[in-house]
């Protein structure tokens, strides 16, 4: 009787994980309006945000009903760098707000998230980190891309601040162009911690599993957010007249470099996904988690980092780059979101994870 209770679908089984899923439908629907495939953004962020909304109030139930679980969420070597996923979501909408033509209600709602989810994001990645290293302090050998979580986190504030700042009132801009900035150098120099860990732990252990293979498409986020933030935080600050105009045409050029990482890094990736497909003992192991996120949103930042280089840089080349990434991005979501359907369809999404 008691394994049957312990294993009934329950809100103390939430996997932080599936936040990811509104980051995955938000940064689509950002990418389908930079593309200017309004009638097809509108009805996915709606999906994105009925999603956050969905997934808040069930998050909430589970902080306070079951505390106990909510901290085992922090203590574990992998929820715990899922649980960024929340305070992200709340700024790819709010990206996808500012994005979109949703009516007068929109921008109290994009300042909201904005305003909402960057200090969430601080001190939630400050949590995790501090955690897994005075708690679990994990070996080499257990990293993953999931480690790439805080970084991108904080990356996401200069973009979504350099965004918003002109609606701001014009008392508080410099300020917010400030913080804004400060999350740059977070999330750039923790970029810079984690990559060659997971480089080191790619060349000096054994394999990743197959069900890790999400996390290393995670890797794509932090390039395309490095070229996407800093040129967003930059127009910001000389569209209210916080620096001269004149700097930005350089970054398009710098930002190159970086997207030149987010290339091989996509290509790595797409190797590693096809040989795990065509090994048939390798694809049995691919079982279905909210982890399989890490194949969208990532790919959806490189998308939108490629499609703006195009746009600065005037390169053909970039803008048909774009447009194929742009539908490999839509296949994607579409593989993920049926597995996702199915597990909420039988409250699966609710139970014990599997092992």
């Amino acid at each position: 009787m008691e394994a049957a209770v312990s294993t009934a679908p329950s809100v103390r089984f939430l996997n932080p994980a599936w936040f990811a899923s509104v980051m995955g439908t938000g940064a689509l629907a950002l990418a389908l309006a930079q593309f200017g495939l309004i009638r097809l953004a509108v009805p996915v962020y709606a999906l994105a945000l009925v999603a956050l909304v969905g997934l808040l109030g069930l998050y909430l139930a589970k902080l306070f009903r079951y505390p106990q679980a909510a901290l085992a969420d922090l203590q574990h070597p992998l929820f715990s760098q899922m649980l960024p996923t929340l305070p992200i979501a709340l700024l790819v909408l709010s990206l996808a707000t500012r994005a979109l033509p949703l009516g007068p209600w929109s921008q109290p709602l994009g300042q909201g998230l904005f305003l909402l989810g960057t200090p969430l994001i601080f001190a939630v990645g400050l949590l995790v980190v501090y955690v897994v290293s005075t708690r679990l302090r994990l070996p080499l050998e257990a990293a993953n891309g999931a480690w790439f979580i805080p970084p991108v986190s904080a990356l996401l504030v200069p973009m979504a601040g350099g965004l918003w700042l002109s609606t701001f009132p014009k008392v508080w801009q410099k300020e917010l162009w400030v913080v804004s900035g400060l999350f740059l150098g977070i999330g750039f120099f923790l970029f810079l911690f984690v990559l060659p860990s997971f480089l080191q732990r790619l060349y000096g252990h054994d394999r990743l599993e197959p069900h890790f293979l999400p996390s290393v498409f995670i890797g794509l986020a932090p390039v395309g957010l490095l070229v996407l933030a800093p040129w967003r935080w930059l127009e910001g600050g000389a569209q209210v007249g916080l620096v001269p105009e004149a700097w930005l045409p350089v970054w398009p050029v710098i930002a190159l470099a970086v997207w030149g990482l987010g290339l091989w890094w996509l290509a790595f990736s797409l190797l590693l996904l096809l040989e795990t497909l065509l090994a048939k003992s390798r694809r049995a192991q691919l079982h279905f988690a909210p982890g399989w996120w890490g194949f969208v949103f990532p790919l959806g930042a490189f998308t939108l980092a490629t499609l703006a280089l195009s746009r600065g840089l005037e390169s053909a080349f970039l803008a048909g780059l774009a447009w194929a990434l742009l539908l490999l991005l839509g296949v994607f979501w579409l593989w993920v979101m049926f597995y996702s359907l199915r597990a909420w369809a039988g409250l699966g999404a609710l139970r014990p994870p599997r092992g």
